[in-house]
């Protein structure tokens, strides 16, 4: 793997290169298993070679503990014969080292001290000497005796000594002896820390989402051996290695490891004693055995746990299918012995139950009905499990199991599951049983909808709606049929359905319903043309989100979806994100993965209005990638648009026309606005003579009648951009002007678009003046509406309309302003345009008269032809870092391109 996050520990060494020969000469890597510390060894060594020096070493293990000076012997025996040692020296070292001749009958230990020592010193002429000794922890007595020694003793000349060991597990002695070598100044310690999320990206690369870094981080703590476990086959040599710290163990110790694996972690030994049919002091020493080997710890808690997740699956995986489910019954009956809660039962009950056990499948009930609220996957696991073991001529059970696996599997987004379990449910649930079939219609309804076939949902809730709302489960049905509706935009025949949910919520005094109810107006009454009641109905919806606990809020998750939508349509962009970021914060403390990839890109777009897209692009990307893993089409388009819009914005049409084509192909030709979105973006992207035409089949004609009133200023905008790109002047005019007439006063971002469409047009006839005034109200909007991005767009038309009319002065100004912006939201060939049009005026970008040292390395690097990854790994850095450095080069250069940089280095630039 890249040697990635490793920077400041690379740094130190080559800082104890240039002042080799003095203190401190010893370097110890101190870190758990599988943190890197021999792959930082890799990187240590090559730097020492580049430098010229002698590099010699080597890596103790547990079965050399038994030979003395073992790993010394394995480093050192290659120039051992070559080296400038005395008769008497040579003697002394002759039975390590048979090839300096005859041995001594006997030679006493300080002899060889002291030999060893002056052989260092040789070794070490004249260019210096790099000795690592990796696996410390497992290092020989007599070894650790010269260890101790050589640090009392320091060798003399140009000397570096490298030692790597785990912690837990290094000798007393040899522990002892490097701590009295720091107090003396001899040693400086580098203690490797878990990598973060974002260096986990870096070594995974751009094509994990990340979603999945965050996942593998959580599974690994950071650590990239046990990431290497995650996502590499079985059979990998690093399996292999972990097994093999496992199969070594005396045979009482194993079984004990295998029977802790099944308890689970932390583990009890009483429980471990149970399940291993073994008494308490031999399983307590098999215990002690485990912890001597750091497989097992002991954590802030005093409950033993083991070293890693990981290390309990190897040891899970120790034994067969028959063993283990022999010991999940003793787990199962000890637990039971001792009243355990039944969360805690059910996961041995369900790995060791037979078909037709009803105790074990009211076990598995009674656990699922506890665990739906904060781990619903769990909660789906049993019932699964529970629908499996029960028995024919049980079908009132039968029903209500389906119903609760159909409801557990949509909120973890097993969407595809869920709807056959739920169909399933309706099928064989009786007719009066109003309120059963009522949840079922209302879950088979919303997983319909999200997987994208809204026709279907809306037939099965219409069938079991009722005709008054006087019930939780009928309310819940009707929101989710309103819901149908709205994202149809065919909401008109069902809003009374709003209001009678909101009599009812009123009446049973329930805040959230409420709210829910609130949030659905708010989006129906936007979406009319009705922004009065859009706004009072966002703000009590607000008003309950806020002020509701977390528990509440997340048995009704959606509703973080539909008020932070509503709120976004409503340019409330900050409250959209705090309430964006709560829903997702809750849908993963609470399971309820089903709406993540729609809080993820609704965080997207929210990113991309408030000029955080480089954010934006990696949440939509996130979401996307979530979105198609659980079959939610839908949200995979809505994505796809969303970063086909965000490349359009920033100028890189191919990027934005490869994601239109992605997003089109994904939700299909459709009247649904994922589909009409995206087949807009392939339209917009699209170069050929017909593409007005095309855009107005798409949107209904010069008026929009495809698209609701108070969203027709930003398609305007984009005609306007459409028509200005390729030449048709006076018809863009006409697209800002209609763009100007449909905007609201209350809706800020949308009125900066369509002053910011005017000022593009009349810029591009020459009319500075009125451009400057546009640009100047664009500006204004969008400060108004915190729209960073399309600020820095409306400062630079200002710019260069300013520079235009020979306004020096405020043209450098607003171009300043624009470069800042523009460079700040990530969107470099902007950033770059604002840079080239100061440069005409004489004057860089605010703070781009020179780049930064490392901004200079890193254009050197690409203009000689290096990716971002070679750059990465050459300068020690993160490939997102090489990418935040790029962008900034890009405007202060007034580059767009990796090219571009290349020909203005070549020149000289």
């Amino acid at each position: 793997m890249t040697l990635i996050g490793r920077a400041d520990e690379v740094a130190r060494f080559e800082a104890a290169i240039d002042r080799l020969g003095t203190k401190p000469w010893v370097i110890e890597v101190a870190g758990e298993p599988g943190i890197g510390k021999s792959h930082l060894l890799d990187e240590l060594r090559t730097r020492a070679r580049d430098h010229g020096m002698l590099v010699l070493g080597a890596t103790s293990t547990e079965l050399n503990q038994q030979v003395p000076f073992s790993v010394l012997t394995a480093a050192l025996s290659e120039h051992v014969s070559t080296a400038g040692l005395g008769t008497a020296q040579r003697s002394t070292l002759a039975p390590l080292f048979p090839q300096l001749g005859p041995q001594r009958a006997k030679v006493e230990r300080y002899r060889i001290f002291r030999a060893m020592r002056a052989l260092l010193e040789s070794l070490a002429k004249p260019s210096g000497l790099v000795l690592m000794l990796d696996d410390l922890h497992w290092v020989d007595d007599s070894t650790a005796e010269l260890l101790a020694h050589l640090l009392r003793h320091p060798p003399d000349g140009p000397l570096i000594l490298v030692l790597a060991y785990r912690p837990a597990q290094l000798s007393p002695q040899v522990s002892a002896a490097i701590n009295q070598a720091e107090r003396g100044g001899e040693v400086e310690r580098i203690e490797l820390d878990a990598l973060s999320i974002d260096q986990f990206a870096d070594l995974l690369g751009p094509d994990v989402s990340q979603a999945r870094c965050e996942e593998l981080h959580r599974g690994c703590g950071g650590n990239p051996f046990y990431l290497r476990l995650l996502t590499e086959p079985s059979d990998s040599t690093a399996a292999a290695a972990l097994t093999d710290e496992l199969t070594g163990l005396p045979a009482v110790v194993r079984l004990v490891a295998r029977s802790a694996a099944v308890a689970g972690d932390p583990f009890e030994p009483g429980l471990v004693a149970a399940i291993a049919g073994l008494d308490i002091r031999s399983t307590l020493e098999a215990l002690d055995d485990l912890l001597a080997r750091d497989l097992i710890r002991v954590d802030d808690e005093r409950r033993l746990r083991f070293r890693h997740p990981l290390v309990r699956q190897v040891a899970y995986l120790d034994a067969d299918e028959d063993w283990g489910t022999i010991a999940h019954g003793r787990a199962a009956a000890e637990l039971a012995k001792r009243d355990a809660p039944v969360t805690v039962r059910a996961h041995h009950t369900a790995l060791a139950a037979r078909a037709g056990d009803l105790d074990a499948i009211s076990t598995l009930v009674r656990a699922a009905s506890v665990a739906m609220g904060k781990t619903p996957a769990a909660a789906a696991q049993w019932l699964q499990v529970a629908l499996e073991l029960l028995p024919a001529g049980q079908p009132q059970l039968r029903q209500r199991l389906l119903t609760m696996t159909g409801r557990a599997l949509a909120v973890t987004g097993r969407l595809a599951e869920s709807r056959d379990v739920l169909r399933s449910a309706l099928a064989e649930l009786p007719d009066d049983d109003t309120e059963t079939r009522m949840t079922a219609a209302a879950l088979c309804g919303m997983v319909e909808r999200l997987i994208g076939d809204y026709d279907s949902a809306r037939t099965v809730m219409i069938a079991e709606m009722p005709a008054g709302t006087h019930t939780i489960s009928s309310a819940r049905l009707k929101l989710e049929v309103v819901l149908n509706s709205v994202v149809r935009n065919d909401f008109g025949r069902d809003l009374d359905l709003v209001y009678e949910v909101l009599g009812f919520a009123h009446r049973s005094a329930d805040r959230v319903l409420e709210a829910a109810a609130h949030a659905l107006l708010s989006w129906a009454s936007y979406l009319t043309g009705d922004l009065v009641t859009a706004t009072e109905s966002c703000e009590a919806a607000k008003a309950v989100f806020d002020g509701v606990p977390d528990g509440e809020i997340a048995e009704w998750i959606e509703l973080a979806v539909w008020l932070s939508h509503v709120e976004r349509l409503l340019d409330r962009f900050d409250d959209a994100l705090r309430h964006t970021d709560r829903g997702i914060a809750l849908a993963k403390a609470y399971g309820r993965n089903h709406v993540l990839p729609q809080l993820l890109v609704r965080r997207a777009i929210l990113l991309r209005w408030l000029g955080r897209l480089g954010e934006a692009t990696r949440y939509a990307q996130e979401g996307g990638t979530l979105a198609q893993h659980q079959g939610n089409w839908s949200i995979r388009g809505h994505a796809l648009v969303m970063a086909s819009r965000i490349s359009l914005i920033v100028g890189d049409v191919p990027a934005a026309a490869e994601a239109a084509r992605q997003a089109a192909d994904t939700v299909g030709d459709d009247s649904i606005w994922p589909s009409i979105a995206a087949r807009l973006m392939v339209a917009l992207t699209a170069s050929h003579s017909d593409q007005m035409t095309t855009l107005m089949d798409i949107l209904g004609g010069p008026e929009l009648t495809r698209v609701e009133g108070l969203t027709r200023p930003l398609h305007y905008a984009d005609l306007a951009w459409a028509d200005l790109s390729s030449g048709h002047i006076d018809r863009a005019r006409e697209w800002a002007w209609r763009a100007t007439q449909t905007t609201h006063s209350d809706l800020p971002t949308r009125l900066g678009l369509a002053h910011l469409a005017t000022a593009q047009v009349e810029f591009a006839v020459g009319a500075f003046g009125v451009a400057r005034a546009r640009a100047a109200m664009a500006v204004e909007a969008f400060d108004q509406g915190g729209a960073r991005f399309d600020a820095g767009r409306a400062h630079l038309v200002w710019g260069r309309a300013a520079a235009g009319l020979g306004q020096s002065a405020e043209a450098i100004s607003e171009l300043e302003k624009a470069a800042e912006l523009l460079t700040n939201a990530s969107a470099p060939i902007l950033a770059a345009q604002a840079t080239r049009e100061l440069r005409l005026l004489g004057r860089r970008a605010a703070g781009s008269d020179t780049l930064t040292a490392r901004e200079r390395e890193i254009a050197e690097l690409v203009a000689g032809g290096s990716s971002n990854r070679q750059i990465a790994e050459a300068l020690v850095i993160s490939e997102r870092t090489v990418g935040t450095h790029l962008t900034r080069i890009y405007a202060k250069l007034g580059v767009t391109s990796r090219a571009a940089l290349a020909a203005q280095h070549t020149r000289g630039g």
